[in-house]
Formats: structure tokens, C-alpha cells, sequence
């Protein structure tokens, strides 16, 4: 009489990715180190870029939960990436893994937005560590199930700075906001009024906030001539139905 069989327990590996981590190294042997040694950070999805503009790129097209970033790199170094991201991203922690001293960097990356400096070469599982503490960071808040239109109105009231991030079945977007008003947008490669526009006529999207808002204005109409032009854009996009 055969036994029954015992069921296979279930492999850690088919943990399924709910972050995504950005690692920017430009270094191949170090990036093929993390590739590695990084596998075993369950729930994450792993990407990497090998500079600052590459990493910008990604930070444009794909909502990012943390990004672990080197110092010198070429093209745009990590300084410069971290002054960039922590003012279009408010929302994403930065960690840095460095081989310079301290009397090389003198803790500019935390002056201009990281959480974290560790030092090269790197140990994985304080690396990791690291990446499971960060990815712990919430936004100021999550709505969903109130549309964007009645929110910035809530924010105009209330005259918040905040940084919106915008998503739904068309990608992500931010809204930067001021005292109430949006003063600039982003999507994808779009900024300024476009991207507004875009963003303002998705369906039902789930927002979240950081109270921050660090980029300078390109947009300055009042929300309430804004929000009437994305009407009449969302009015124009609606298939018509008079003849049918």
C-alpha cells in the first residue's frame, strides 16, 4: 500500500514581486555582484541602470519603491541623481553604497536626500537589510475610491505643498502642488502642462502623497481653469453616440 505522497512545500522563489528596487551601478563586475547576491530579496523586482540618466529614464516610466545608487559614475554621477530624485521622487528612499571616505563625500548624499551611506565593498545581507528598512517607508497617504478632480480641490482648500503619484492602467504620473495649486506635472516623457493634462483625465486612478513639493513652476494657471480644460480634453476623447 503506497503511502500518500507528502505536498512539496512551496518555494520561496515564486514569491511574488510587489517593490521594485532600482540599483545604479556602473561598474559591471559590482552589478553582476548585486544581480546575484540580490536574488535572494524576496518580493522585490530588481532593476538596473548603469548612471544617473539611465536611472532617470526608469524613474520616468516605472513607479519605484527604493533606489540603492553609487557615487561616481559617468555621465551623471550619484550626486547629482540624488539631488534629482529626492526633488521629482519625495517618495522613494535613496540608499548609497560608496567605496569614498567619509572625508571624501562628507555626507553631501544625506544633505541632498538619502537615507542611508554604506560602504563598499558591500555586505549583501546588511545591503539587504537595508532594502527591506527602506522599503518599509509610506507615503503620507493612499486614496482610492475619490476622484482626482475632488482631491486637489480638497488640497486647493486646504492650500497643501504635496507631491501626488498618479497611477492607473495608462502608467504613472506625479502632480506637484503648492499651497494648493499644481504648479508642474511629469509623465513619462511630458512635463508641464501636457502631462497635466494627461493625468487629469484617468479614470479612477489610486493616488498617493508626500506633504513635500521641491520643483520649480512651470505650469501657473488656477486648478479651476486647469481642471476645466482636462474636462473638455476627457469630453473630446469620449466616442460619440449622437448617431447611433
Amino acid at each position: 500500500m503506497s503511502l500518500p505522497s507528502r505536498p512539496r512545500p512551496q518555494s520561496l522563489a515564486s514569491t511574488p514581486a510587489t517593490k521594485t528596487l532600482l540599483v545604479v551601478e556602473d561598474d559591471r563586475a559590482t552589478l553582476s555582484l548585486y544581480r546575484a547576491g540580490l536574488k535572494g530579496l524576496q518580493g522585490f523586482k530588481i532593476i538596473m541602470a548603469e548612471n544617473g540618466g539611465q536611472a532617470l529614464e526608469m524613474l520616468r516610466n516605472e513607479p519605484v519603491h527604493v533606489l540603492v545608487t553609487d557615487l561616481n559614475m559617468p555621465v551623471m554621477d550619484g550626486f547629482n541623481l540624488i539631488a534629482k530624485a529626492s526633488r521629482l521622487y519625495p517618495q522613494i528612499p535613496i540608499i548609497v553604497m560608496t567605496g569614498l571616505e567619509p572625508s571624501q563625500h562628507l555626507n553631501t548624499p544625506l544633505q541632498l536626500g538619502a537615507i542611508r551611506i554604506l560602504t563598499k565593498p558591500p555586505r549583501l545581507t546588511l545591503l539587504m537589510d537595508a532594502i527591506r528598512a527602506a522599503a518599509q517607508f509610506e507615503p503620507s497617504g493612499m486614496i482610492r475610491g475619490i476622484g482626482l478632480n475632488s482631491i486637489l480641490q480638497l488640497l486647493s482648500w486646504e492650500k497643501k505643498s504635496c507631491t501626488l503619484t498618479v497611477k492607473s492602467d495608462a502608467g504613472m504620473g506625479l502632480l506637484y502642488l503648492k499651497n494648493g495649486e499644481v504648479v508642474h506635472a511629469a509623465y513619462k516623457a511630458d512635463e508641464g502642462l501636457p502631462a497635466a493634462y494627461e493625468i487629469l483625465t484617468w479614470d479612477r486612478p489610486d493616488i498617493e502623497f508626500v506633504e513635500t513639493c521641491r520643483v520649480d513652476q512651470t505650469i501657473d494657471l488656477p486648478l479651476t481653469e486647469l481642471l476645466m480644460n482636462a474636462a473638455l480634453l476627457t469630453d473630446n476623447r469620449r466616442p460619440e453616440f449622437g448617431e447611433a
